[in-house]
């Protein structure tokens, strides 16, 4: 976890107890409010809150390690069309790194061969309760993707989110990969080439507006393209 100064943390504080007020004065600016954030991290629970609107994803208080988090949107259909089953920290393939965090005591969600940490849950039952309940209520006509340089992300894993078509995303990075248009570099919270923290101040590297006003691309059903899948240009 990055570290912020008692004076940020207190302001950024007093701003989220402000979005239920602020939030619906922020729609105003959008487009279209029904919308399903896949985020990697807690980001896009953030971001729902900001604007005061339900939560229409099951990746809210989470995060992926790098590598499942690729897999999981390039197969997103058919893992949130799997019951995710709830294990214990040391069932974890992760619970080494898991345990050096001081996390190997929250549930942990095994979908298949992916794993997900309910980093802001303490009941198990809670938490696939409310992944359970999320994952029916994904807008599959409106999803933005977001990734981060955290978690064991390399280069490829880079590489690999951007070959996802037709579909809104974005991703945050440690600094610049001027071949891909939606990079955004991080403004803070970088250390050791990782990207520690992107939720504090959410919106300062993107211009988020921009980024859910964006047309929505319609899937293709005659060529069968959905997120995940790779269509050759």
């Amino acid at each position: 976890m990055a570290e912020f100064s008692i004076f940020a943390r207190v302001t950024n504080k007093i701003k989220n107890m402000m979005n239920p007020y602020l939030g619906p004065i922020r729609q105003k600016r959008l487009t279209n409010t029904d919308f399903s954030i896949i985020s990697n991290n807690c980001w896009g629970g953030v971001c729902y809150e900001y604007f005061n609107l339900k939560k229409k994803s099951p990746t809210v208080g989470v995060y992926f390690f790098a590598d499942d988090y690729i897999k999981f949107v390039f197969n997103l259909r058919y893992y949130l069309s799997k019951e995710i089953e709830i294990i214990d920290c040391n069932q974890s393939k992760y619970y080494d790194e898991l345990k050096k965090r001081g996390e190997n005591n929250i549930p942990i969600g095994r979908i298949d061969d992916i794993e997900v940490v309910f980093l802001h849950y303490k009941d198990p039952d809670v938490a696939k309760d409310k992944w359970e309940r999320r994952r029916k209520n994904v807008n599959w006509n409106n999803i933005i993707l977001k990734f981060s340089y955290m978690n064991g992300c390399t280069d490829e894993h880079v590489n690999q989110f951007e070959k996802i078509k037709n579909v809104k995303k974005f991703v945050l990075v440690p600094r610049k990969f001027p071949e891909y248009e939606d990079c955004y570099v991080a403004s803070y919270s970088v250390h050791n080439e990782m990207i520690t923290n992107d939720t504090f101040y959410f919106n300062k590297d993107i211009d988020i507006y921009k980024l859910i006003n964006k047309k929505i691309t319609s899937y293709d059903e005659r060529d069968k393209v959905c997120v995940g899948e790779i269509r050759d240009e």
